[in-house]
């Protein structure tokens, strides 16, 4: 399939998916127009305090534009083959930073999030791309010659993670769809295989709390 022909193909399963409203079992999903966003500050705040707090939970973060087709692509797979298959209760807390790539606005940012047909997602939006670039540092993307802006790209933080004064700390796993980058060292993103390593994370937490 030709570069062209994939995003059209992208941009209209993507239609597909906000014209039903709906998740693969049924439920609502959220409303473009109910999603919020807290705009990211000096220190990357709120999104490293909300990271903190959560911990104790396995924590995914999300760095995508809000119009790229194959960032919502990512994150509609993401909605389909992890969240919407999670318990209710499941230890998951899921932050997505939104960054202006490829013209993405922050007024983009509701029709992506609901790709996630998730309510319990929070959003973050960053205007100068600042923290693209130092995620492009935290996650070693460097392909030689250059460092590659950090978007597309899909991090697992464990339970034990803090983020302590300065940049964010390197995930437990990570995958991208990105180009330019070694694929021995950072996995094409396939979101199934994505959502097997949650649910080992999540696994661990649960024979961690049957075991005290």
């Amino acid at each position: 399939m030709t570069r062209l022909k994939f995003l059209c193909a992208t941009l209209l399963t993507i239609g597909a998916l906000l014209g039903a409203g709906c998740t693969h079992d049924g439920r609502a999903a959220p409303a473009a127009a109910d999603v919020r966003y807290a705009v990211l500050g000096p220190n990357d705040q709120p999104l490293r305090s909300d990271f903190n707090r959560d911990r104790g939970d396995v924590r995914l973060l999300f760095l995508v534009d809000p119009v790229c087709p194959v960032c919502l692509r990512g994150l509609a797979d993401m909605g389909d083959d992890l969240l919407a298959k999670l318990p209710a209760n499941a230890r998951v807390k899921v932050y997505v930073v939104y960054e202006p790539v490829i013209g993405g606005k922050a007024k983009d940012i509701a029709g992506a999030a609901a790709l996630l047909k998730s309510t319990s997602s929070r959003a973050y939006w960053n205007p100068t791309g600042d923290f693209g670039r130092q995620m492009s540092h935290v996650l070693g993307y460097w392909n030689g010659s250059r460092w590659v802006y950090a978007w597309d790209t899909w991090l697992i933080y464990g339970p034990g993670a803090t983020w302590n004064a300065g940049s964010p700390p390197a995930p437990d796993y990570l995958m991208d769809q990105l180009g330019g980058l070694s694929r021995s060292k950072f996995p094409y993103l396939d979101a199934r295989v994505f959502a097997d390593k949650v649910k080992v994370m999540l696994s661990d937490i649960d024979q961690e709390g049957a075991s005290r």
